[in-house]
């Protein structure tokens, strides 16, 4: 791939990437927990109990379970696809090393299994504990590792900056 496709690229999945969790984090999201008495989505926990799970079901109202199932997690479906990309093309133009790429594919194929343990969860009839400790446990390793991914991204780029700086 030539450098400015690369570039465009980068462009494209990262305003993607923003447009989503916009919509997500602003629209979405609000809209779904306008009912649950401040308990956050599933996937906007660092972890949550077996209680907690239950109760956030219980308050859930129809019309947010429908947004949840139709409109935010369709749209999480999406997003982990445009930021994985947009990860492995900045990491590429920072380093230009493919080791460091499985960070932002673990990252995703954990925000996928957290969706679809969601999706289990919000169409259960009656919810157990085993998948709601995963979905838990999954949506912990994902925080780690979308904040570690941040932390590599920003010490790359503060590198290159130092860098830049001393070829001046």
């Amino acid at each position: 791939m030539n450098k400015k496709t690369k570039k465009i690229l980068t462009i494209l999945s990262g305003t993607a990437t923003a447009v989503i969790c916009i919509v997500m984090n602003f629209i979405l999201i609000p809209k779904i927990e306008s009912t649950t008495e401040g308990i956050r989505c599933f996937d906007m926990n660092f972890a949550y109990s077996y209680e907690t799970a239950q109760k956030f079901l219980s308050l859930l109202s129809d019309e947010g379970q429908r947004v949840y199932l139709n409109l935010q997690l369709p749209l999480d479906f999406i997003y982990p696809l445009m930021y994985c990309a947009f990860f492995i093309l900045l990491l590429s133009y920072l380093t230009g090393k493919k080791a460091i790429f499985a960070l932002p594919c673990v990252l995703a194929l954990c925000d996928y299994t957290e969706n679809i343990l969601s999706i289990i969860m919000l169409k259960s009839a009656s919810l157990t504990q085993p998948p709601v400790l995963f979905a838990s446990c999954i949506t912990s390793v994902k925080t780690v590792l979308m904040y570690l991914t941040f932390l590599v991204l920003i010490v790359l780029v503060v590198k290159k900056i130092i860098q830049r700086k001393k070829a001046v």
